[in-house]
């Protein structure tokens, strides 16, 4: 399916009435027009009810790199409770792509494993996201 557009994808990967091979494929879209909207929205399909949907939405987002890196760990920071989400960041964060965010992920890779997980997830996301915007100062 082709679209016109960053919000017609976001339409069609965000309804689960959809067949998931026309969601995969808006949320392929979506990965090669990276706008805030559409990392947004692949963000909140990490916890889709469709594993293939949170699947395919985390290996996007692995391969946006840099651009996606802010905007998961507000998500994890936000949404601390979610199972989903934790999941699929932990997916985003390995399979990243992208050197640099691989190299400035591995403490909160780490933090996201065992039974203390969402704690110390949130603590290192949130150190994270300070060392971010002193980067960007």
């Amino acid at each position: 399916m082709l679209y016109s557009s960053v919000n017609e994808a976001i339409q069609t990967a965000s309804k689960p009435s959809v067949a998931s091979q026309d969601r995969e494929a808006a949320i392929d879209y979506l990965g090669s027009h990276p706008t805030p909207e559409a990392i947004s929205t692949l963000i909140d399909l990490l916890e889709a009810d469709d594993a293939g949907i949170r699947w395919r939405s985390a290996d996007v987002l692995a391969r946006m790199g840099k651009p996606a890196l802010a905007p998961l760990l507000h998500a994890l920071v936000d949404k601390s409770d979610s199972r989903w989400l934790l999941e699929g960041a932990t997916h985003v964060f390995h399979d990243n792509r992208d050197h640099k965010v691989a190299k400035m992920t591995e403490e909160l890779r780490a933090a996201m494993k065992g039974s203390g997980a969402a704690v110390a997830t949130v603590t290192v996301a949130g150190e994270l996201l300070v060392k971010l915007a002193g980067e960007a100062a």
